[in-house]
């Protein structure tokens, strides 16, 4: 591991950071500046030093040291260069060399910190350990002195006769060639060498014989190279003075570019007297003698200048000093690009490819464009396509791009372009189709080779799309993919039928591939293909996407399930999939069949078939059957369907539910340590409540396992905890409910009566009336009051107590009042039921104070639940009991406003009749209060006139009794 991934990380790059601003700050240093600059060079052949360590793989165990004692040195040479920019200071002459004197000790000390970095740093580089060292060395025997200002030694240098040599001053190359580097007075001048000052003020303005002269990639981060790596003098073409790429020697032992010497012997006037354009020496010969030597060293040196100028890039780019620096080093990299285009897996070798992704979002926009255009030089090449591709966050970046055209529609091109060419990688295609750019991969899908095209139906298998992206997919590809679920090919298939599945999960789907005709595909692959040597059921995927679109509502009464136009909603179709049912083994398969009859259900025509054929065989059985399965989700899928069966084959469902094994108690059975609801015990309930609640056999069978308690226990945990604590609270609250409502329905039968008194059910349905957020539980406990008031009468019976003398036997109490039973001291009658009453025992609704609350609920919005309130109310008002009395009571407590209320707000028929009954009842039998509050109501006779002309017989028969109650029609003639 790389010493960049540890703690020293950060240690580094302020090194490095601090190192950059005194290179540019001796850049403004006037005084001495020769010696500054020299300094400024010193520091910079550091950095490569810094960066083997850096990113060495080996890294040495006194890392920590070494760091540490450069970062101190670099500090003092950066605080003593800061005393040279005092402005309200200038600094004297003795201040100076003062100055030079101490930055000499401190880069001798850096010379030693370097010594100090062990052979195994370098990884076996030998060339690298050699520069390393001998730069230790040069530093250690760093001197400064006080010279000439620049413009004095510039003239002088021009007076130095042109054939003199002179040494440069003796400094190592990270990758040395020679020993000793010499270079001509000339060539320093003429040929405009990179020095120290061109680098550090390398925005200072060229003369125009160097901008000719030199290479123009030459600027400021090519010079590190440069400096890393220096030019020699052999290196030149003496005729272009740039470097040469083809050197080749003629007959005086002088070398040139091949090109331009060419060019010299074709243009020269006197082809018979040629002479050294160096020398001027004649020549007798034109042979060209290749200097393998000289171009294998040339060669090596330009392909070690390229990994220092990309490596100095990278420092670059990870210091981000500056936007010029990050600029600069994009625009160097790409020039290598373009020059040698295999150096583009070098590039990706060294570079972080992450960085130049983090660029593109840059606010700087020639920062953006510079990275965009480099990311399109590597996007070219075959082998660094996948390396872009897999850099985290890249494809997303630059899918971002690309859609923001209208923030930069040039980077929005360059990121199209670099899309286009990592579509040539299936990962990368992947990659785009997960962050939302699926068109490649559709494209793919449609237009490419077969192997292509199932790579490509294997990915969006794969996919987890959005629901946006289903119906784009469905839009383009669908037609494709479901050709390929036709083939003969098994693994064409496969993949087809797993897109599919997804494409059809998104209901707003269902038109779009209706019109493909996938139904009447999947249909016939359902019930009539059969290919034994597939890897995979195709029943169970043809059946799957069959549910998805019936699901999502289409038509489905024409779909043919074979050639021989036999239909979905036909008995061979419903026949078949009982079977299948039956005979299949995958819980899969199962369940998508299940979810095929529920659809088929919504349909009256397919619903008569369904009953049909449930009726004829032992369909009931296998449905039944499956309720034990372990399968939770084939559970919950039978249930639903079982449900909707109900009510037109329930006796049969009961006869076979009961003979099944540890049925009907399995369906009230819950996991043990648990109080979480789940969907399949929400169901369950519903069932056992939707099944014939009069069927004595179920009734018994429930009541024999004693499920009472806990179907109250758990309605109480439900009414204490809330019905948001599950979101199949409600369902399974309901559920509970109705089982309660079936045992009312048989109180015929002793055991049901004895449980209804046990368990006080009248207190229990009284609660729950008012004291719920649900309306079908406000339905179903009115229903359960209704059906135990209807018993009130007959098990109401005078008290048989004993004749005491004089004393009432009988007193008229209060029984709206809140006076408890236990605090009577001698039997009372009901005055409507003429007998002994309680809630508990003969299920009183005045005892059990139910009818205040049954008339709030006529207050309600649910035409259902006013209903049931209403239908438990007239059983007060029954022939059976006492009639005047009942409504006497009722008009102490305004019922007859709430009735009144009920005609003005609902038009449901069934609703209007019991209204239309009460009114009556209250007219006939309530005397003249009845018939004046009734009378004030002015929207009622509106009602009345419009049942009489549009209603059914029965309610035309109670409009005009009422209407004629109210004086507003004639009264018969008894001659009539």
């Amino acid at each position: 591991m790389s010493i960049k991934n540890t703690s020293f990380a950060s240690v580094f790059e302020s090194l490095l950071a601090d190192i950059s601003s005194i290179i540019e700050s001796v850049e403004c240093i006037q005084a001495e500046q020769e010696n500054f600059v020299e300094l400024g060079c010193y520091l910079y052949r550091v950095f490569p030093a810094i960066m083997e360590l850096q990113f060495s793989e080996n890294p040495p165990k006194n890392t920590k040291v070494i760091v540490e004692s450069l970062s101190m040195n670099v500090n003092l040479v950066k605080d003593l260069v800061g005393e040279c920019h005092k402005e309200n200071h200038p600094v004297s002459d003795g201040e100076l060399a003062k100055i030079l004197a101490k930055l000499v000790r401190v880069i001798k000390d850096i010379g030693e910190c370097l010594c100090l970095i062990p052979s195994t740093t370098f990884g076996g580089q030998k060339y690298v350990e050699t520069a390393v060292w001998s730069l230790s060395d040069e530093l250690q025997n760093v001197h400064f002195e006080f010279k000439q200002p620049i413009e004095s030694q510039m003239s002088y240098a021009m007076q130095i006769p042109s054939s003199q040599m002179l040494p440069l001053p003796e400094e190592s190359d990270l990758y040395p060639v020679d020993d000793e580097v010499l270079v001509p007075t000339e060539s320093s001048q003429v040929l405009s060498m990179p020095c120290p000052v061109d680098f550090i003020k390398s925005t200072n303005q060229r003369s125009q014989e160097q901008h000719e002269n030199v290479d123009k990639s030459l600027v400021t981060l090519p010079h590190v190279a440069h400096y890393i790596e220096p030019l020699y003098n052999t290196f030149f073409c003496p005729l272009t003075k740039q470097v040469m790429d083809d050197p080749v020697t003629i007959e005086n032992g002088v070398t040139y570019e091949r090109k331009v010497i060419t060019e010299w012997f074709e243009t020269s006037s006197h082809q018979d007297n040629i002479v050294c354009p160096t020398t001027g020496m004649k020549l007798k010969s034109r042979v060209l003698s290749v200097n393998v030597a000289l171009k294998t060293t040339i060669e090596e040196w330009k392909e070690r200048t390229e990994v220092a100028r990309i490596k100095a890039a990278r420092t670059a780019l990870s210091l981000a000093c500056s936007d010029s620096m990050i600029l600069e080093a994009i625009r160097d990299l790409q020039r290598i690009c373009k020059r040698r285009r295999n150096k583009k897996e070098m590039i990706a070798n060294i570079m972080d490819i992450s960085a130049m992704i983090e660029l593109m979002s840059s606010s700087h926009q020639q920062i953006r464009h510079a990275s965009l255009l480099f990311l399109v030089e590597l996007s070219r090449s075959q082998a660094l396509g996948e390396k872009i591709g897999s850099a985290t966050g890249a494809i997303l970046m630059l899918i971002r791009v690309k859609f923001n055209h209208h923030v930069d529609s040039f980077a929005a091109e360059k990121a199209d372009e670099i899309l286009k060419n990592l579509e040539r990688f299936p990962d990368n295609i992947k990659q785009m189709a997960e962050n939302g750019f699926l068109d490649p991969l559709l494209n793919h899908l449609t237009e490419g080779s077969e192997e292509v095209q199932m790579e490509m139906t294997s990915f969006l298998g794969e996919l987890i799309l959005s629901n946006d992206s289903k119906v784009y997919v469905a839009e383009k590809a669908s037609t494709s993919i479901i050709k390929m679920v036709q083939s003969g090919n098994t693994i064409f298939r496969n993949a087809a039928f797993k897109a599919l599945s997804q494409i059809s999960s998104h209901h707003p789907n269902g038109k779009i591939l209706l019109e493909t005709g996938i139904l009447n595909i999947m249909a016939e692959m359902m019930f009539t293909r059969r290919i034994y040597d597939e890897l995979m059921d195709s029943k169970k995927e043809a059946a799957a996407i069959l549910a998805n679109v019936l699901e999502s509502g289409v038509e489905h009464d024409s779909i043919k399930v074979n050639t021989h136009g036999r239909r979905l909603s036909s008995d061979y179709a419903v026949y078949n999939i009982i079977h299948m049912l039956k005979n299949s083994t995958p819980e899969e398969l199962n369940i998508n069949l299940i979810r095929i009859l529920l659809c088929l259900t919504k349909s009256p025509r397919s619903m008569d078939t369904i009953v049909s054929v449930v009726n004829e065989t032992e369909a009931s059985y296998t449905l039944i059957e499956l309720i034990n399965n372990p399968h939770e989700q084939l559970g919950v899928a039978v249930i639903k369907l079982l449900i909707l069966l109900a009510p037109h084959v329930g006796n049969t469902l009961v006869e076979r539910l009961c003979k099944t094994r540890g049925q009907p108690l399995g369906l009230m059975e819950c996991p043990s340590g648990t109080n979480h609801i789940t969907e399949k015990q929400a169901l369950s309930a519903r069932f056992l409540a939707k099944l014939p609640q009069q069927n004595l056999t179920l009734n018994l069978a429930l009541l024999n396992n004693n499920v009472v308690p806990t179907i109250l226990e758990r309605i109480f945990l439900i009414q204490r905890n809330g019905t948001r604590t599950s979101r199949h609270a409600t369902v399974y609250l309901e559920g509970l409910v109705g089982i309660l409502v079936r045992f009312t329905t048989t109180l015929y039968e002793p055991q049901m009566l004895f449980l209804a008194r046990t368990h006080n059910l009248t207190s229990v349905f009284t609660e729950l009336v008012i004291k719920t957020s649900s309306d079908e539980v406000q339905r179903l406990s009115a229903i359960g009051l209704e059906n135990l008031s209807l018993e009130s009468i007959n098990l109401s019976r005078p008290p048989q107590i004993k004749k005491t003398g004089s004393k009432k036997l009988f007193r008229l109490p209060n029984l709206l009042s809140s006076r408890s039973v236990e605090t009577r001291k001698m039997p009372v009658l009901c005055p409507v039921h003429r007998g002994a009453c309680s809630s508990e025992t003969t299920f009183c609704l005045i005892d059990a104070k139910a009818v205040e609350r049954l008339l709030v609920c006529l207050d309600h919005e649910n035409d259902e639940v006013v209903e049931a309130s209403m239908a438990a109310i007239c059983t007060l008002l029954d022939d059976k009991v006492d009639v005047d009395t009942s409504v006497s009571l009722l008009s102490e407590i305004n019922a007859i406003q709430y009735v009144l209320k009920v005609v003005k707000e609902h038009k449901q028929e069934g609703l209007l009749q019991k209204s239309f009954w009460m009114i009556e009842k209250f007219l006939a039998r309530g005397g003249n209060k009845s018939v004046s509050d009734i009378s004030q109501d002015r929207l009622l006779p509106a009602s009345l006139i419009s049942a009489f002309h549009n209603g059914n017989d029965s309610m035309k028969q109670m409009a005009e009794n009422i209407l004629r109650h109210l004086n507003r029609m004639p009264t018969p003639s008894a001659t009539y």
